[in-house]
């Protein structure tokens, strides 16, 4: 745990430490053990096709969960930042192996452990946690491929936008994503995405700052 002091902040808003005290903390971070990983900007941590052995808690930085096509190009899956893990996906399957890369955009640091303890007590709680992280994960990646099953760069944006109003409780939110990233994100085009943008923000529908976004009164019903 000395190596994890510094991230007791960061730590307790992981999914599987949430609402732990210091003490508790103490105990479940010195039972799990593992080590800290630093990495460089553009350092890869996964390759597709990698077994995944340990859970990873992204500590300091930026990891990208990415595919990489057959012609090289990125698509872009997920940004990782301080507090989220890494792997929890893979490491439940049978075979263990990664059906994506990771990598680090900018300078990393993560804890890489075992997610059993040997403490039946702590199993069981981890094990729970772990459930809802990755139920909660594949209630994300429903809405991504809802986003996806339209055709309309328009709509793309109108439902990726309302997801995360709804998740924020307001009409305005700050997303996560350069203007690249969102292209990337949505599979269109950075130019075409630029434009509709524009376009959308003429006709009243959303109003936006580089990555802040407002939806405009109507637009929740919007078809």
């Amino acid at each position: 745990m000395d190596q994890l002091g510094n991230y007791e902040k960061i730590l307790t808003h992981s999914c599987l430490f949430r609402q732990k005290n210091k003490e508790e903390l103490k105990k479940l971070c010195s039972l799990l053990g593992g080590r800290i990983q630093d990495y460089g900007k553009g350092q890869l941590l996964l390759h597709e096709g990698d077994t995944v052995g340990q859970l990873g808690i992204v500590l300091e930085g930026e990891v990208r969960i990415v595919r990489i096509d057959m012609e090289g190009n990125e698509r872009l899956f997920q940004k990782l930042v301080p507090s989220y893990m890494l792997g929890a996906d893979v490491v439940c399957t049978p075979t263990r192996q990664s059906p994506y890369s990771a990598y680090c955009s900018q300078d990393a640091k993560v804890w890489y452990f075992d997610w059993m303890p040997g403490h039946e007590k702590w199993e069981e709680e981890l094990e729970r946690r772990l459930m809802e992280f990755i139920a909660n994960e594949n209630v994300r990646k429903f809405y991504r491929i809802d986003i996806l099953s339209t055709k309309s760069v328009r709509m793309r944006v109108l439902k990726y936008l309302r997801i995360q109003c709804r998740k924020r409780g307001s009409d305005t939110v700050e997303i996560p994503y350069s203007r690249e990233e969102m292209a990337n994100y949505l599979c269109v085009n950075r130019s075409v995405l630029s434009d509709e943008l524009g376009r959308m923000q003429e006709e009243g529908l959303i109003t936006f700052r580089k990555n802040r976004f407002t939806l405009c009164e109507g637009v929740s019903s919007y078809k």
